[in-house]
């Protein structure tokens, strides 16, 4: 380790050592000129508003440290208040408005709805069938509407919450009951 005294010794005359640096995998003192190198350097300077106080230890300067607050208070408060209404609802959604959206979609029904449905009414002849996982699978609709509706409203799509949305499967469910019975009877009838 190089000492202090050996790093003053180690420029030339008119250069000062500020720090040390790396050349050829060896640690040598880094020289300038006097009249280039701050008075207070330590390896730091005065770049950025960063000096090195009295007691030898660097930190931020406070007229420099004012100045950078205000400069950036007003900026700061812009982007925090746009980045909080991306998360804000500007309308909001019930349940019901996603389940008629969601059942009146033709391309939702032929796409997810009517595989449903007729998922469903296959589990109803069998006998395995589950109200709460009916509920499950139509949730899988209402999320892709939702994303849709959110799209189109240019808003985050996790605005609307879980609840929202499980209840809206449930009226989907209860929208749809008619039409699974429906092909369960059909079903009934082709078996025999």
């Amino acid at each position: 380790m190089i000492t202090f005294s050996k790093l003053r010794e180690a420029c030339w005359t008119g250069y000062k050592a500020v720090g040390l640096k790396k050349k050829n995998g060896k640690m040598v003192p880094n020289c300038v000129p006097e009249e280039d190198a701050p008075a207070n350097s330590a390896g730091g300077g005065n770049v950025a508003g960063i000096g090195v106080g009295p007691d030898g230890e660097p930190g931020v300067k406070p007229k420099a440290a004012n100045s950078y607050k205000k400069k950036n208070k007003d900026e700061f408060k812009k982007r925090i208040t746009n980045f909080l209404t991306k998360f804000r609802m500007n309308e909001n959604l019930s349940a019901s408005e996603i389940a008629t959206q969601a059942s009146n979609d033709g391309q939702l029904y032929s796409r997810q709805l009517e595989p449903i449905v007729k998922n469903l009414a296959r589990k109803k002849v069998k006998g395995v069938y589950n109200k709460d996982l009916a509920v499950k699978l139509f949730r899988y609709a209402v999320d892709n509407k939702v994303k849709e509706i959110a799209k189109s409203k240019n808003m985050n799509s996790r605005t609307i919450p879980g609840n929202v949305r499980n209840d809206a499967a449930a009226r989907m469910l209860s929208q749809f009951d008619s039409e699974i019975n429906d092909y369960v009877e059909y079903l009934k009838g082709k078996k025999k």
